[in-house]
């Protein structure tokens, strides 16, 4: 079948009826060996559907046998329509006249491949669709001032369909026959505008001059929005700098968030609100609340400005876009759910699992395997009988020091690298890459060192990246990015494109954003919980058509089932199961005024000077450093810590709550530009730890041992997120112990999977060192090479001279080629410290 338009073929249709026994799968095959892709009907036209009763395909390109065709379905299978075909969607909501032509104007275009240059004809998607359609209904039928939370999972086609709904909501109009819209902005929280988004949009730009990206600063950005340019681009930091921009009054925008999340509830957010509303507008806002109607001072009407600012305002509408809804988005952004009291939901979605079922993204879970350290601590000839350490501080301390432990860095490294060289390096087509995600930026330094080191002494032929702020110091000696990775790699991200890059290691970067579709492996040796747990993971989400078949994940830290429930909640709709109470704010400025550190008296005089007088911030410096040097240090500790926990709570609870509610209150305002500030002076009680604990024991044993090896199983439900209220932040109470106890508790816990090959290590070790000849190969002037090569036989030797040779540990070593590796490496390295401390000596 063929759509036509005055004459020209725009549509082809292979049509299947189940009842007849025939399905989509006839048209596909239909499509793919008995249609001539040459033939000019079919050549000429934009999208081919193969369709039956139930579901529907399309492809933009017909190639013979090498055709491909992508779901048009509304969910991954299409619900049943009562006395209808479940893909009856296509002709009355797709091919109708009026939708045809909507699409054909506003929705098909051709995307040049940038590096082959290849041209694509781009047809929307079910979800993309019909998105934009229904948020342009919406607007259409409710005009500006609503929110809208898009739920969009990665290999949605995002940034295609922010890129439509900003072209469209440009050219909205109401039925006064005036835009809806004088300018639609487009907010991204990365301080560096995303590239492939600015791409998308610019290249559906049919009047040049209508995108404007601000890369130049505050003034492009008060500029374009004065100009009342059609599409503004632009990051959400930049809003804090530019202030309230004169000459915007009666103006209304749109504002489209990409990756909302908790920086859009907090001081950013209302810096943008300031920058596009006039002081006409908030007092118009003002004026409605009827019990501030009496007369007021001008600090505050001032205040009441402020306030509104944070509120709903009638003239902006913020599209949000995001995978991952924390319950403050869903609140501020979503809509009310209609199954709960005061929940609330996404306005439109498109879930991971449909997006997993239908191959755009990779169920990265398929493949996860857990991994468990087990070890032994003693006491040495340091640790003192019967002194007491507070026992959770200890245990941490102690624990802490075991990951970072040399023989657990590289116990670690040679199983990660070894899998890699057998199993990653050759996927992909010879591609594929990894990634480390650590706990810490010293986890980053001591892996990063333990990874090139096996790397040269084994020959792989590979290079690492590690990626992590600031400056790490450890044992004297100072780390940077750049004295790790070389001066000459100035973007971690570009370089890590080049093939002989395999293995980036993180800490607390890339874990979010960072596209990179040749990764295929993660080694997780970081605790993940709630939506890390799904940010970090799905870094390896991306597909390569026929050529990544799959991923892998080996997580030394997190289990099956703590993966399995952060997942969970994003697998299918999210909804949340209530709105906030905005009683636990007032509770919660009850609670810090009880504590009676500061007066009535010296908040109003703070406002006095801060709102009305407008004093910098650091002219009231002594001010509130008198606050923090008095009263509150005559504070108990645990109430001291309490205190300023309460105050720092109401400064983030307010900051979003104040986005929420609908009245004027401004004792809240004051008492929250009082606070924020305040918070700042207060001193901070750092955590004293026992740190002579590190000395006082040593690791006797340590092994890495296989938990959990196969898929994931996510359960095909939608989640219900609990809105967290908030409660009083109590320390939790340290007893002190005994060391030997302390030490015992930990090993009860860590050491009960140690067996034999951890006693015929200990064993072997001690009779290498009594060995002569190989100690006298290890001090003779021999390249390392040879050393190694007398060790190995050596170690072969001790097992067999063994009166019971270890046969089950032998085999391992024997299959095991990593285990293999880590014991001569690590054999190596201590018997030569032994060398060198002899030859120092």
């Amino acid at each position: 079948m063929i759509i036509a338009i005055n004459g020209i073929p725009i549509i082809s249709l292979e049509l299947k009826n189940e009842f007849t026994g025939q399905n989509v799968t006839h048209a596909v095959e239909q499509y793919s060996k008995q249609r001539e892709s040459r033939d000019p009907f079919l050549k000429n036209c934009l999208v081919h559907f193969a369709v039956d009763n139930n579901t529907a395909l399309m492809t933009t390109k017909l190639e013979n046998g090498n055709t491909h065709f992508l779901p048009f379905n509304r969910e991954t299978k299409n619900p049943i329509i009562p006395d209808k075909f479940a893909s009856s969607y296509l002709w009355e909501e797709i091919l109708q006249a009026d939708s045809l032509l909507e699409i054909l104007n506003n929705y098909v275009f051709y995307e040049e491949n940038e590096k082959t240059k290849e041209i694509t004809t781009i047809f929307p998607r079910y979800h993309q669709r019909d998105c934009v359609h229904k948020l342009l209904a919406d607007v259409k039928q409710n005009g500006t001032g609503k929110n809208y939370l898009i739920q969009h999972s990665a290999g949605s086609g995002k940034s295609k369909t922010i890129a439509w709904l900003a072209h469209q909501l440009s050219n909205l109009f109401g039925a006064d026959q005036q835009p809806i819209f004088d300018s639609i902005i487009v907010i991204t929280d990365r301080k560096v505008l995303d590239r492939q988004l600015q791409k998308q949009i610019k290249q559906f730009e049919k009047i040049k001059g209508t995108v404007n990206t601000i890369t130049q600063g505050s003034r492009q950005l008060i500029k374009a929005l004065i100009d009342g340019d059609k599409i503004i681009i632009s990051t959400l930091q930049k809003f804090g700098y530019i202030g309230e921009v004169a000459n915007l009054n009666g103006k209304r925008f749109a504002i489209i968030v990409d990756e909302a999340h908790s920086s859009q509830s907090g001081e950013n957010v209302k810096d943008l609100k300031v920058s596009l509303t006039t002081d006409e507008a908030l007092k118009n806002i003002i004026a409605q609340d009827d019990e501030n109607s009496e007369p007021k001072d001008t600090v505050e009407i001032e205040l009441e400005k402020i306030m509104a600012s944070r509120q709903k305002l009638p003239h902006l509408s913020f599209f949000a876009f995001t995978a991952t809804p924390k319950p403050k988005t869903l609140e501020l952004f979503g809509i009310p759910d209609a199954t709960q009291k005061s929940g609330y939901r996404a306005f439109h979605e498109y879930t991971m699992r449909q997006a997993i079922e239908e191959g755009f993204i990779r169920n990265v879970l398929d493949n996860y395997i857990t991994k468990s350290s087990y070890f032994e601590l003693i006491e040495n000839e340091k640790a003192e009988a019967g002194k007491e350490f507070e026992k959770l501080k200890a245990k941490r301390l102690l624990i802490n020091e075991v990951n970072k432990h040399p023989f657990a860095i590289a116990a670690k490294s040679h199983i990660m690298l070894a899998h890699f060289m057998e199993k990653t390096i050759h996927k992909i087509g010879g591609n594929a890459k990894a990634m480390l995600v650590t706990s810490s930026r010293a986890h980053a330094v001591l892996y990063k060192r333990e990874f090139d080191k096996i790397i040269l002494e084994q020959g792989h032929g590979i290079q690492t990246l590690v990626a992590f702020s600031g400056t790490v110091e450890i044992d004297g000696d100072k780390y940077t990015e750049e004295s790790m990775n070389g001066s000459r790699v100035k973007d971690i991200a570009e370089e890590f494109k080049k093939p002989g890059y395999k293995i980036l290691i993180c800490a607390n970067k890339f874990q979010t954003g960072f596209d990179q579709p040749l990764l295929h492996t993660m080694f997780v040796d970081k605790a993940l919980g709630g939506v890390a747990t799904v940010q970090t993971l799905s870094r390896l989400n991306r597909t390569i058509p026929n050529k990544k078949q799959d991923t892998l994940i080996i997580d030394f830290v997190n289990k099956h089932e703590d993966i399995q429930n952060d997942f969970q909640d994003y697998y299918q709709s999210t909804s949340l199961d209530k709105a906030t109470d905005k009683q636990k704010l007032y509770n919660l400025k009850y609670e810090i005024e009880k504590a009676d550190v500061f007066t009535a008296d010296q908040i109003t005089y703070f406002i006095e000077m801060f709102v009305r007088k407008k004093v910098k911030s650091e002219v009231l410096s002594p001010f509130f450093k008198k606050i923090a040097e008095g009263k509150y240090l005559t504070l108990a500790m645990e109430d001291r810590e309490k205190f300023r926990k309460n105050i720092n709570k109401y400064v983030r609870q307010y900051s979003f709550i104040s986005q929420i509610i609908s009245f004027i209150d401004t004792d809240l305002e004051k008492f929250y530009l009082f606070t924020k500030l305040l918070f700042k002076y207060l001193p901070y009680e750092k955590e004293t730890l026992p740190l002579e604990v590190i000395q006082m024991v040593d690791m006797d044993k340590y092994r890495v041992q296989e938990e959990e090896n196969g898929s994931i199983i996510l359960n095909p439900e939608d989640a219900m997120l609990e809105n967290p209220q908030g409660g009083e932040g109590g320390k939790r109470p340290d007893p002190k112990e005994v060391l030997k106890i302390i030490v015992k508790e930990i090993n009860d816990k860590y050491a009960v999977e140690l067996g034999d090959d951890d006693k015929v290590v200990k064993e072997m070790y001690e009779s290498l060192k009594r060995d002569n000849s190989l100690m006298a190969s290890l001090r003779a002037d021999n390249i390392e090479d040879v050393k190694r090569m007398k060790l190995r036989e050596s170690i072969d030797s001790a097992l067999l001279k063994n009166a019971e040779p270890p046969i089950e540990f032998m085999n391992k070593l024997s299959k095991d080629k990593g285990l293999a590796n880590y014991v001569v490496s690590q054999f190596f390295h201590l018997l030569m410290k032994e060398v060198n401390e002899d030859k120092n000596g």
